[in-house]
């Protein structure tokens, strides 16, 4: 028989709960402004997974307190911006080869260039329903006017979803997507490898989900002579760092060692970043 769902704590009552099971909240009227802000599930339950004595009954290690669990959703904040950034310079990359590519040797709408038929029907019906959806947007209401709603792959790769276009490419055929691959310096199996992390890292960002201490679903194929963890978020930092320009990686990587200053309680092994974390981004 499940259990019945948590009852409803006022604020003042989630912050007595946090003290009955060992945290120390040196400032109650700090906290209740904070959980006013940050609710208390995207707070509490996401970022005190590591800080436990007794997970079973959810009773605290002594000494850990309420900035301690901010601060590690605050950094968790700041690098989902630095995620953010990173992934959207590669995303925009990817889209451009992508859509060169389909340009210069296929029309997308034929399954010829494609393995599975059914799934590149289920693509162009992806692509109607944005049309739809996005009916005012200029892109669309441009071709819907002078083209009759036919609309090319550089344009339609803007309308679709980052996760819809690594599934047009993984439906390409081999040859098709290792040309693609060369662009980006490997093979194409490992491209999409990196291709399905990025859509679920990005997917993490949109929706201000948790990257700390979180391994990663798809761990990405990593070059045989890294020694950090595959599926923990670093991966994803090195991964996309030779993909940016070079004053963008420099810029995150003083933002993310100011962020570490910041916030001391921040634990290295929980995000996958190795010692020589600075060295390997600038590499």
């Amino acid at each position: 028989m499940p259990s019945p769902v948590k009852p409803f704590l006022t604020i003042p009552q989630q912050i007595e709960h946090l003290k009955a099971v060992g945290m120390r909240v040196e400032d109650e009227a700090t906290a209740a402004a904070t959980l006013e802000r940050v609710s208390y599930y995207r707070l509490i339950s996401a970022y005190v997974l590591g800080l436990y004595a007794d997970a079973d009954k959810r009773q605290f290690r002594e000494g850990v307190t309420f900035w301690q669990v901010y601060s590690l959703y605050a950094f968790d904040n700041a690098l989902r911006h630095i995620l953010s950034e990173l992934l959207e310079e590669f995303e925009i990359r990817f889209r451009t080869r992508l859509a060169n590519y389909i340009g210069e040797h296929y029309g997308y709408t034929s399954p010829a260039m494609f393995v599975n038929a059914d799934y590149h029907r289920d693509m162009l019906d992806t692509l109607e329903r944005e049309k739809g959806a996005q009916g005012k947007s200029p892109i669309v209401h441009h071709h819907a006017v002078k083209y009759g709603g036919d609309i090319p792959i550089w344009a339609a790769v803007e309308l679709l979803s980052f996760g819809t276009v690594v599934k047009l490419y993984k439906n390409m055929r081999t040859r098709d997507k290792a040309a693609i691959a060369k662009a980006f310096g490997t093979p194409h199996h490992y491209l999409y490898s990196w291709l399905r992390v990025f859509v679920e890292v990005r997917n993490i960002c949109a929706h201000y989900g948790r990257l700390y201490d979180k391994p990663l679903m798809f761990p990405p194929r990593l070059p045989k002579d890294c020694t950090f963890q595959q599926n923990m978020i670093f991966a994803v930092l090195y991964l996309l760092h030779p993909f940016v320009e070079p004053e963008t990686t420099l810029n995150c990587v003083v933002r993310l060692r100011e962020a570490l200053c910041r916030y001391p309680a921040v634990e290295l092994r929980r995000i996958g970043f190795p010692e020589d974390w600075e060295t390997l981004l600038m590499q």
